[in-house]
């Protein structure tokens, strides 16, 4: 997703300056990845069943700023 801005500079027709902001994962949705399920019983009680691992990177967000003229 992203959102972007254009302004047109008045000292120059061909000029302008434009602002973004993309964001990647906006929902910020989990995905466990099954294959790091732990599934021993001798390590810890506490940590048999749980995930180790995502198949999906967190929320990303990065800004940029152009002039073009």
């Amino acid at each position: 997703m992203s959102l972007s801005k254009r302004w047109i500079m008045p000292w120059s027709e061909g000029s302008s300056l434009q602002f973004r902001w993309e964001v990647f994962n906006v929902p910020n949705a989990t995905r466990f990845n099954v294959e790091t399920v732990t599934r021993s019983l001798t390590d810890s009680p506490q940590t048999f069943g749980n995930y180790n691992g995502l198949l999906t990177s967190p929320r990303v967000m990065q800004f940029a700023l152009r002039y073009e003229y």
